[in-house]
C-alpha cells in the first residue's frame, strides 16, 4: 500500500477524484514498436495507494466546494481517497452523487456499489461490515459514465473512494438529518449506493459505522444527499 501526505500527488488521471476512472486491462498490451509499457495494466496508481487531500492549488477534488479553501491557501476540510477497483456482479445504475461501495473480497482492493456483492453480503444478510467508504465518481459530476463503462465488460476500474473526512453532497437517506449516524446498507434490506441512518442520540449499532451526516438530506437527480464526513477506516475489509 503507497501512503502518500499532502505534500505529494497521486496520478488521478481526470485531476479530479469525482470524475476519474481507469479501465482495466487484465492482460499486458499487444507489443508494438515504440510501445510503452504499462505497469499498472490501464490503472493509474497501484491499488491499495491511499492520499491525503487538504484542498488548495493541488487539490484532487477538483473543486473548492468538495474541499474549500481556508486560510493561506490550505483547505479548510480534509479527505482521505483510497484507490480501488470498481468491480460489480449484479451491476447497479450509478447515481448523481458519491454512494456507498462495498468490499468484495477480504483483499480490500474490490468494491461494488451493491450490498449483495459484498464479501459478507454474499453468504449472509448482514453485510453492512463489507462498508467500503463512498465512491467519488458520479454521474453529476461526470454525465457520460455509466455502469457498463465502469463495469468494463467484467474487467472494472480504477476509481477514488471516501474512506475519511468530507465528502460534498454524499447519497443520504431521504429522512437523514445533521448529526445522524450513517451506515452502508444489508443484503435483505438495502439498495445500491444507498446508507441508512439512526437518529442522534440513539443506541449505536454493531455495525461498521461509515459516518455522520453534517446536513440535512436534500433531492438531487432523483436521490437524496447530505454533506457526510467518513469515520470509517477504511483501510482493509476488516
Amino acid at each position: 500500500m503507497i501512503l502518500l501526505g499532502p505534500g505529494s500527488t497521486p496520478r488521478v488521471t481526470t485531476g479530479n477524484v469525482r470524475t476519474t476512472y481507469d479501465l482495466f486491462t487484465p492482460s499486458p498490451l499487444a507489443a508494438t514498436p515504440g510501445a510503452t509499457p504499462n505497469p499498472f495494466n490501464g490503472l493509474a496508481c497501484p491499488l491499495g495507494t491511499v492520499f491525503l487531500d487538504q484542498g488548495g492549488p493541488d487539490s484532487v477534488s477538483g473543486t473548492t466546494t468538495q474541499l474549500p479553501v481556508g486560510t493561506g491557501g490550505v483547505g479548510g476540510q480534509v479527505a482521505v481517497y483510497k484507490y480501488v477497483l470498481y468491480k460489480s456482479t449484479t451491476n447497479p445504475a450509478m447515481v448523481a452523487a458519491p454512494g456507498v461501495v462495498y468490499y468484495t473480497d477480504n483483499t480490500g482492493l474490490v468494491v461494488s456499489g451493491s450490498p449483495t456483492d459484498g464479501l459478507i453480503g454474499q453468504t449472509t444478510a448482514g453485510a453492512a461490515q463489507d462498508t467500503a467508504g463512498f465512491l467519488m465518481l458520479n454521474t453529476t459530476d461526470l454525465t457520460t459514465i455509466t455502469a457498463t463503462i465502469l463495469n468494463n465488460g467484467g474487467n472494472g476500474s480504477g476509481v477514488w473512494m471516501c474512506i475519511g473526512g468530507f465528502v460534498k453532497a454524499a447519497s443520504s437517506l431521504t429522512s437523514a438529518v445533521a448529526g445522524d449516524s450513517v451506515f452502508g446498507n444489508t443484503k435483505t434490506s438495502g439498495t445500491a449506493w444507498s446508507t441508512f441512518s439512526v437518529a442522534a442520540g440513539s443506541a449505536i449499532l454493531a455495525k461498521r459505522q461509515l459516518g455522520i451526516s453534517i446536513t440535512t438530506a436534500a433531492a438531487l437527480g432523483g436521490i437524496f444527499t447530505a454533506d457526510t464526513i467518513v469515520t470509517i477506516t477504511g483501510l482493509g475489509s476488516y
